[in-house]
Protein backbone atom coordinates (compact mmCIF):
# COMPACT_ATOMS: atom_id res chain seq x y z
CA UNK A 1 0.00 0.00 0.00
CA UNK A 2 1.70 3.66 -0.67
CA UNK A 3 1.80 6.38 0.86
CA UNK A 4 -1.39 8.82 1.18
CA UNK A 5 -2.77 11.93 2.82
CA UNK A 6 -5.90 13.09 3.50
CA UNK A 7 -5.64 16.13 1.12
CA UNK A 8 -3.11 17.00 -1.53
CA UNK A 9 -1.11 19.75 0.91
CA UNK A 10 0.49 17.32 2.89
CA UNK A 11 2.72 17.93 6.12
CA UNK A 12 6.37 17.15 5.16
CA UNK A 13 8.95 17.37 4.72
CA UNK A 14 42.99 29.98 33.31
CA UNK A 15 44.69 28.07 34.46
CA UNK A 16 48.20 30.93 34.68
CA UNK A 17 49.64 30.74 31.24
CA UNK A 18 46.40 28.64 30.14
CA UNK A 19 43.66 31.03 30.15
CA UNK A 20 42.05 30.66 26.69
CA UNK A 21 41.55 27.99 24.02
CA UNK A 22 40.29 27.82 20.13
CA UNK A 23 36.71 27.53 19.38
CA UNK A 24 36.82 27.57 15.31
CA UNK A 25 38.79 30.89 14.59
CA UNK A 26 37.81 32.54 17.76
CA UNK A 27 39.72 32.55 21.05
CA UNK A 28 37.42 31.51 23.67
CA UNK A 29 38.33 32.64 27.44
CA UNK A 30 36.75 29.43 29.31
CA UNK A 31 35.50 30.19 32.92
CA UNK A 32 33.61 26.88 31.95
CA UNK A 33 31.25 25.21 34.03
CA UNK A 34 28.01 25.91 33.44
CA UNK A 35 29.40 29.31 33.04
CA UNK A 36 31.43 29.91 29.77
CA UNK A 37 33.02 33.58 28.98
CA UNK A 38 33.37 33.48 25.26
CA UNK A 39 35.00 36.67 23.20
CA UNK A 40 33.20 35.59 19.70
CA UNK A 41 33.17 38.69 18.13
CA UNK A 42 36.48 40.16 17.70
CA UNK A 43 35.39 43.83 16.26
CA UNK A 44 33.32 44.33 19.84
CA UNK A 45 35.63 42.33 22.20
CA UNK A 46 32.68 42.00 24.38
CA UNK A 47 32.45 39.03 26.65
CA UNK A 48 29.33 37.42 27.09
CA UNK A 49 28.39 35.61 30.30
CA UNK A 50 26.15 32.57 29.85
CA UNK A 51 24.77 31.25 32.52
CA UNK A 52 23.71 28.00 33.31
CA UNK A 53 22.42 26.05 36.59
CA UNK A 54 25.68 25.71 38.26
CA UNK A 55 29.01 28.14 37.55
CA UNK A 56 32.86 28.18 38.89
CA UNK A 57 34.86 31.13 38.81
CA UNK A 58 37.73 31.33 36.45
CA UNK A 59 40.49 30.91 38.80
CA UNK A 60 39.22 27.63 40.31
CA UNK A 61 39.23 25.57 36.86
CA UNK A 62 42.22 24.31 38.59
CA UNK A 63 40.95 22.55 41.16
CA UNK A 64 39.66 18.67 40.74
CA UNK A 65 36.80 19.72 43.08
CA UNK A 66 34.97 21.44 40.01
CA UNK A 67 35.47 18.46 37.76
CA UNK A 68 31.60 17.41 38.05
CA UNK A 69 30.66 20.52 36.97
CA UNK A 70 32.74 20.66 34.46
CA UNK A 71 31.27 17.65 32.93
CA UNK A 72 27.75 19.14 33.35
CA UNK A 73 28.88 22.05 31.77
CA UNK A 74 29.62 20.61 28.62
CA UNK A 75 26.28 18.47 28.58
CA UNK A 76 24.42 22.19 29.16
CA UNK A 77 26.31 23.76 26.26
CA UNK A 78 25.94 20.78 23.93
CA UNK A 79 22.11 20.48 25.02
CA UNK A 80 21.09 24.04 24.59
CA UNK A 81 23.39 24.13 21.28
CA UNK A 82 21.13 21.06 20.14
CA UNK A 83 18.12 22.48 20.82
CA UNK A 84 18.77 25.34 18.63
CA UNK A 85 20.06 23.10 15.54
CA UNK A 86 17.25 21.06 15.56
CA UNK A 87 14.82 24.11 15.24
CA UNK A 88 17.25 25.85 12.57
CA UNK A 89 17.46 22.58 10.19
CA UNK A 90 13.97 22.20 10.82
CA UNK A 91 13.36 25.32 8.94
CA UNK A 92 15.56 25.13 6.15
CA UNK A 93 14.48 21.41 5.33
CA UNK A 94 10.54 20.69 4.96
CA UNK A 95 9.61 19.75 8.73
CA UNK A 96 8.83 23.46 9.92
CA UNK A 97 7.94 26.87 8.67
CA UNK A 98 8.60 30.16 10.58
CA UNK A 99 5.08 31.92 11.73
CA UNK A 100 6.74 34.91 13.32
CA UNK A 101 7.31 38.65 11.67
CA UNK A 102 11.41 38.09 13.64
CA UNK A 103 13.80 38.51 10.48
CA UNK A 104 16.10 36.61 12.48
CA UNK A 105 13.84 33.62 12.41
CA UNK A 106 12.23 33.82 9.33
CA UNK A 107 15.56 33.75 7.08
CA UNK A 108 16.47 30.41 8.68
CA UNK A 109 12.86 29.53 6.83
CA UNK A 110 13.70 31.39 3.64
CA UNK A 111 16.96 29.98 3.20
CA UNK A 112 18.87 33.31 3.57
CA UNK A 113 21.45 31.81 5.68
CA UNK A 114 24.34 32.89 4.38
CA UNK A 115 28.03 33.87 5.49
CA UNK A 116 26.86 37.08 7.52
CA UNK A 117 23.47 35.71 9.22
CA UNK A 118 24.58 32.20 11.81
CA UNK A 119 25.42 34.52 14.32
CA UNK A 120 22.99 34.08 16.86
CA UNK A 121 23.82 32.62 20.39
CA UNK A 122 22.57 30.01 22.58
CA UNK A 123 21.45 32.22 25.13
CA UNK A 124 18.20 34.11 24.20
CA UNK A 125 14.68 33.65 22.91
CA UNK A 126 15.48 34.94 19.20
CA UNK A 127 17.47 33.56 16.22
CA UNK A 128 18.61 30.34 15.40
CA UNK A 129 22.72 30.74 15.75
CA UNK A 130 24.34 26.84 14.93
CA UNK A 131 27.92 27.52 13.94
CA UNK A 132 29.16 29.35 17.58
CA UNK A 133 26.96 27.41 19.94
CA UNK A 134 28.18 24.20 18.25
CA UNK A 135 31.82 25.35 18.58
CA UNK A 136 31.18 26.16 21.70
CA UNK A 137 29.75 22.80 22.79
CA UNK A 138 32.75 21.46 21.81
CA UNK A 139 35.30 23.92 23.29
CA UNK A 140 33.20 23.13 26.32
CA UNK A 141 33.37 19.41 26.42
CA UNK A 142 37.00 19.27 24.96
CA UNK A 143 38.89 21.78 27.31
CA UNK A 144 36.86 19.98 30.13
CA UNK A 145 38.97 16.69 28.84
CA UNK A 146 41.99 17.89 28.89
CA UNK A 147 41.63 19.05 32.41
CA UNK A 148 40.43 15.90 33.59
CA UNK A 149 43.78 13.87 32.01
CA UNK A 150 45.73 16.27 33.77
CA UNK A 151 44.34 15.25 37.57
CA UNK A 152 44.83 11.50 38.72
CA UNK A 153 41.95 9.06 39.87
CA UNK A 154 42.76 10.02 43.36
CA UNK A 155 41.67 13.39 43.00
CA UNK A 156 38.53 13.02 41.13
CA UNK A 157 36.54 10.23 41.24
CA UNK A 158 34.60 8.66 38.50
CA UNK A 159 37.61 10.68 36.34
CA UNK A 160 37.45 7.47 33.64
CA UNK A 161 33.83 8.10 33.39
CA UNK A 162 33.89 11.70 33.29
CA UNK A 163 36.30 11.51 30.31
CA UNK A 164 34.40 9.33 28.21
CA UNK A 165 31.56 11.85 29.37
CA UNK A 166 33.31 15.11 27.84
CA UNK A 167 34.71 13.08 24.86
CA UNK A 168 31.38 11.94 23.77
CA UNK A 169 29.59 15.38 23.74
CA UNK A 170 32.96 16.92 21.84
CA UNK A 171 32.34 13.82 19.59
CA UNK A 172 28.61 14.35 18.80
CA UNK A 173 29.05 18.42 18.25
CA UNK A 174 31.89 17.15 15.88
CA UNK A 175 29.73 15.04 14.21
CA UNK A 176 26.95 18.21 13.36
CA UNK A 177 29.40 20.43 12.30
CA UNK A 178 30.67 17.99 9.92
CA UNK A 179 27.01 16.68 8.30
CA UNK A 180 25.73 20.25 8.29
CA UNK A 181 27.70 22.54 7.17
CA UNK A 182 29.54 22.84 3.78
CA UNK A 183 32.92 23.02 5.18
CA UNK A 184 34.62 23.85 8.94
CA UNK A 185 37.55 25.14 10.66
CA UNK A 186 38.58 24.09 14.10
CA UNK A 187 40.71 25.57 16.79
CA UNK A 188 41.82 28.76 14.34
CA UNK A 189 42.67 25.36 11.78
CA UNK A 190 42.86 25.58 7.95
CA UNK A 191 39.75 25.12 5.69
CA UNK A 192 38.42 21.85 6.06
CA UNK A 193 36.38 20.22 4.10
CA UNK A 194 33.25 18.28 4.60
CA UNK A 195 35.28 15.16 4.22
CA UNK A 196 37.72 15.85 5.97
CA UNK A 197 35.55 17.06 9.15
CA UNK A 198 33.44 13.83 9.06
CA UNK A 199 36.60 11.44 9.08
CA UNK A 200 36.98 14.06 12.27
CA UNK A 201 33.80 13.04 13.23
CA UNK A 202 34.05 9.64 13.05
CA UNK A 203 37.74 9.42 14.28
CA UNK A 204 35.97 11.06 17.94
CA UNK A 205 33.21 8.93 17.76
CA UNK A 206 35.53 5.65 17.70
CA UNK A 207 37.84 7.36 20.64
CA UNK A 208 34.41 8.32 22.27
CA UNK A 209 33.31 4.40 22.12
CA UNK A 210 36.42 3.18 23.19
CA UNK A 211 36.44 5.62 25.95
CA UNK A 212 33.00 4.94 27.20
CA UNK A 213 33.54 1.14 26.75
CA UNK A 214 35.92 0.73 29.14
CA UNK A 215 34.72 2.79 31.70
CA UNK A 216 31.64 1.37 31.93
CA UNK A 217 29.27 3.28 30.14
CA UNK A 218 27.81 1.27 27.17
CA UNK A 219 25.08 3.75 26.71
CA UNK A 220 27.33 6.59 26.04
CA UNK A 221 29.23 4.00 23.45
CA UNK A 222 26.02 3.36 21.80
CA UNK A 223 24.79 6.38 21.43
CA UNK A 224 28.69 7.31 19.73
CA UNK A 225 28.55 4.43 17.92
CA UNK A 226 24.86 5.08 16.30
CA UNK A 227 25.86 8.69 15.48
CA UNK A 228 28.99 7.01 13.88
CA UNK A 229 27.40 4.73 12.05
CA UNK A 230 25.41 8.13 10.56
CA UNK A 231 28.40 9.98 9.66
CA UNK A 232 29.68 6.64 8.03
CA UNK A 233 27.28 6.20 5.64
CA UNK A 234 27.26 10.27 4.34
CA UNK A 235 31.19 9.20 3.70
CA UNK A 236 29.72 6.35 1.97
CA UNK A 237 31.48 3.52 4.21
CA UNK A 238 28.25 1.51 3.72
CA UNK A 239 29.90 -1.79 5.59
CA UNK A 240 31.29 0.75 8.59
CA UNK A 241 27.78 1.51 8.55
CA UNK A 242 26.36 -1.56 8.91
CA UNK A 243 28.98 -3.13 11.06
CA UNK A 244 27.57 -0.01 13.66
CA UNK A 245 23.90 0.01 13.14
CA UNK A 246 23.81 -3.65 13.70
CA UNK A 247 25.29 -3.63 16.87
CA UNK A 248 22.31 -1.23 18.63
CA UNK A 249 20.12 -2.82 20.85
CA UNK A 250 16.09 -2.41 20.30
CA UNK A 251 14.57 0.35 21.85
CA UNK A 252 17.73 2.47 22.47
CA UNK A 253 17.38 6.31 22.87
CA UNK A 254 19.77 8.69 24.27
CA UNK A 255 18.62 11.82 24.72
CA UNK A 256 19.07 15.59 25.31
CA UNK A 257 17.53 16.80 28.42
CA UNK A 258 15.77 20.16 29.15
CA UNK A 259 14.34 21.83 32.08
CA UNK A 260 11.50 24.79 32.49
CA UNK A 261 14.20 26.30 34.84
CA UNK A 262 15.50 28.96 32.49
CA UNK A 263 15.57 29.94 29.02
CA UNK A 264 18.71 28.36 28.38
CA UNK A 265 17.23 25.13 29.21
CA UNK A 266 13.79 25.04 27.50
CA UNK A 267 13.12 22.70 24.55
CA UNK A 268 13.71 25.39 22.09
CA UNK A 269 11.28 23.92 19.49
CA UNK A 270 8.37 23.84 22.12
CA UNK A 271 8.98 27.56 23.19
CA UNK A 272 8.89 28.49 19.83
CA UNK A 273 5.95 26.72 18.57
CA UNK A 274 3.61 25.98 21.61
CA UNK A 275 4.29 29.55 23.58
CA UNK A 276 5.37 31.98 21.12
CA UNK A 277 4.00 31.01 18.27
CA UNK A 278 6.96 31.49 16.24
CA UNK A 279 6.97 28.19 14.53
CA UNK A 280 4.82 25.57 12.56
CA UNK A 281 4.82 22.50 10.69
CA UNK A 282 5.94 22.61 7.34
CA UNK A 283 3.21 21.74 4.87
CA UNK A 284 4.36 20.98 1.35
CA UNK A 285 2.57 19.91 -2.06
CA UNK A 286 3.58 16.74 -3.92
CA UNK A 287 6.39 17.92 -5.37
CA UNK A 288 7.85 19.40 -1.73
CA UNK A 289 6.80 23.01 -2.36
CA UNK A 290 5.13 24.79 0.37
CA UNK A 291 1.63 25.44 0.33
CA UNK A 292 -0.83 27.81 1.91
CA UNK A 293 -2.17 24.95 4.17
CA UNK A 294 -2.23 21.26 5.06
CA UNK A 295 -3.38 18.63 6.99
CA UNK A 296 -2.07 15.55 9.06
CA UNK A 297 -0.15 13.24 7.10
CA UNK A 298 -1.57 9.91 6.90
CA UNK A 299 -0.52 6.36 5.81
CA UNK A 300 -3.79 4.19 4.66
CA UNK A 301 -5.86 6.81 5.42
CA UNK A 302 -4.78 6.27 9.24
CA UNK A 303 -2.37 10.03 10.73
CA UNK A 304 1.03 9.22 11.80
CA UNK A 305 0.86 9.86 15.22
CA UNK A 306 5.44 10.58 14.86
CA UNK A 307 4.24 13.85 13.27
CA UNK A 308 0.57 14.57 14.12
CA UNK A 309 -0.12 18.51 14.88
CA UNK A 310 -3.27 20.25 15.81
CA UNK A 311 -4.54 23.58 14.71
CA UNK A 312 -4.41 26.04 17.65
CA UNK A 313 -5.22 29.59 16.06
CA UNK A 314 -3.00 31.72 14.33
CA UNK A 315 1.07 32.50 14.64
CA UNK A 316 2.51 35.72 15.33
CA UNK A 317 2.49 36.34 12.11
CA UNK A 318 -0.99 35.77 11.18
CA UNK A 319 -0.60 32.45 9.39
CA UNK A 320 -2.20 29.47 10.80
CA UNK A 321 -0.47 27.90 13.67
CA UNK A 322 -0.46 24.05 14.51
CA UNK A 323 0.74 22.57 17.53
CA UNK A 324 3.25 19.89 17.62
CA UNK A 325 2.65 16.76 19.19
CA UNK A 326 6.09 15.35 19.81
CA UNK A 327 7.44 18.05 21.82
CA UNK A 328 4.84 19.29 24.47
CA UNK A 329 6.66 20.84 27.30
CA UNK A 330 9.72 22.49 27.77
CA UNK A 331 10.79 19.44 29.21
CA UNK A 332 10.52 16.96 26.79
CA UNK A 333 13.76 15.52 25.43
CA UNK A 334 15.29 15.18 22.33
CA UNK A 335 16.77 12.14 20.89
CA UNK A 336 20.56 12.43 20.06
CA UNK A 337 20.89 8.72 19.20
CA UNK A 338 17.65 6.64 18.13
CA UNK A 339 17.95 2.69 17.89
CA UNK A 340 15.37 3.65 15.03
CA UNK A 341 17.85 5.54 12.87
CA UNK A 342 19.99 2.42 13.20
CA UNK A 343 17.09 0.20 11.50
CA UNK A 344 16.43 2.87 9.27
CA UNK A 345 20.48 3.04 8.28
CA UNK A 346 20.17 -0.87 7.78
CA UNK A 347 16.95 -0.28 5.59
CA UNK A 348 18.98 2.29 3.85
CA UNK A 349 21.54 -0.46 2.82
CA UNK A 350 20.26 -3.22 1.98
CA UNK A 351 16.65 -2.29 0.91
CA UNK A 352 14.35 -5.04 -0.36
CA UNK A 353 12.56 -7.18 1.86
CA UNK A 354 15.06 -6.36 4.76
CA UNK A 355 13.72 -2.58 4.52
CA UNK A 356 10.03 -3.63 4.22
CA UNK A 357 10.09 -5.57 7.47
CA UNK A 358 11.86 -2.84 8.88
CA UNK A 359 9.65 -0.28 8.29
CA UNK A 360 6.69 -2.26 8.91
CA UNK A 361 8.01 -2.81 12.25
CA UNK A 362 7.78 1.22 12.32
CA UNK A 363 3.79 1.39 11.77
CA UNK A 364 3.09 -1.88 14.10
CA UNK A 365 4.40 0.27 16.72
CA UNK A 366 2.35 3.01 15.37
CA UNK A 367 -1.05 1.92 14.72
CA UNK A 368 -0.57 2.39 10.65
CA UNK A 369 -1.72 -0.24 7.96
CA UNK A 370 1.51 -2.25 6.60
CA UNK A 371 3.41 -0.80 3.65
CA UNK A 372 2.99 -3.63 0.33
CA UNK A 373 5.42 -2.28 -2.11
CA UNK A 374 4.49 -2.92 -5.90
CA UNK A 375 7.59 -4.42 -6.14
CA UNK A 376 9.82 -5.40 -3.03
CA UNK A 377 13.10 -5.62 -5.71
CA UNK A 378 12.26 -2.26 -7.19
CA UNK A 379 15.28 -0.17 -5.15
CA UNK A 380 14.12 3.02 -5.96
CA UNK A 381 10.50 2.45 -4.96
CA UNK A 382 11.16 1.17 -1.48
CA UNK A 383 14.23 3.67 -0.87
CA UNK A 384 11.80 6.38 -1.44
CA UNK A 385 9.56 4.57 1.89
CA UNK A 386 12.89 4.40 3.83
CA UNK A 387 13.29 8.04 3.41
CA UNK A 388 9.99 8.60 4.20
CA UNK A 389 10.06 6.77 7.27
CA UNK A 390 13.21 8.69 8.52
CA UNK A 391 11.19 11.59 8.37
CA UNK A 392 8.52 10.66 10.15
CA UNK A 393 10.13 8.45 12.65
CA UNK A 394 12.82 10.93 13.20
CA UNK A 395 11.15 13.96 12.83
CA UNK A 396 12.45 17.10 14.25
CA UNK A 397 15.98 15.35 15.86
CA UNK A 398 18.02 16.92 13.77
CA UNK A 399 18.19 14.84 10.61
CA UNK A 400 16.58 16.01 7.75
CA UNK A 401 19.10 18.69 6.74
CA UNK A 402 21.18 15.27 7.07
CA UNK A 403 18.83 13.37 4.62
CA UNK A 404 19.11 16.48 2.36
CA UNK A 405 22.03 16.94 1.67
CA UNK A 406 23.37 13.55 1.30
CA UNK A 407 20.44 12.26 -1.10
CA UNK A 408 20.35 16.23 -2.87
CA UNK A 409 16.59 16.24 -1.65
CA UNK A 410 14.49 19.51 -3.41
CA UNK A 411 14.86 22.46 -0.93
CA UNK A 412 11.80 25.07 -1.38
CA UNK A 413 11.98 27.38 -4.27
CA UNK A 414 10.40 30.16 -5.31
CA UNK A 415 8.06 32.36 -3.55
CA UNK A 416 7.13 31.86 0.13
CA UNK A 417 3.39 31.44 0.28
CA UNK A 418 3.01 33.17 3.40
CA UNK A 419 5.41 36.30 3.25
CA UNK A 420 5.85 36.56 -0.28
CA UNK A 421 9.59 36.68 -0.02
CA UNK A 422 11.42 34.48 -2.32
CA UNK A 423 13.35 31.90 -1.40
CA UNK A 424 17.26 32.18 -1.17
CA UNK A 425 19.97 29.60 -1.79
CA UNK A 426 20.67 27.86 1.88
CA UNK A 427 21.68 24.46 1.83
CA UNK A 428 24.40 23.00 3.83
CA UNK A 429 25.19 25.99 6.57
CA UNK A 430 28.52 28.23 5.95
CA UNK A 431 31.26 29.65 8.35
CA UNK A 432 30.13 32.94 9.58
CA UNK A 433 32.12 35.69 7.77
CA UNK A 434 33.45 36.99 10.73
CA UNK A 435 34.90 33.49 11.50
CA UNK A 436 36.86 33.47 8.61
CA UNK A 437 37.87 36.87 8.50
CA UNK A 438 39.49 36.61 12.25
CA UNK A 439 41.00 33.71 11.40
CA UNK A 440 44.68 34.16 9.44
CA UNK A 441 44.84 30.49 8.22
CA UNK A 442 41.33 30.88 6.15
Amino acid sequence: MMLTHEKKGAHRRNRPGRPMILAGSRRVTVAVTTLLLASFNTACEDLLQVDLPTKVAAENLDNPSVAEVLVNSAIGEFECAFSQFVAASGQLTDELRHSSGWLVMTEWDHRKIGQDRDVALCNGNFGYGVFTPVQKARVSAESSRMRLEEWGDGDVPGRAEKIATVATYGAFSRAILGEAFCEMTIDVGPLMSQTEMLQSAESALGEAMSLAQAAGRSDLATAAQIRRAGVRLYLGDTSGAMSDASAVPAGFRYDANYSAADLYRYNRIYQHNHVDGFLSPEFNDENGQPTVDGDNLTFGGVVDPRVESTLAGIGQDGSPLRHIHKYPSWTSPIAIANAAEAQLIIAEIELGQTAVDIVNGFHAAAGLPAYEPADVNDRAEVMAQVMEERYRELYLEGRRLYDFLRHDLPFATGTHPYDGNTYGTTTCMQIPRREKDSNPNL
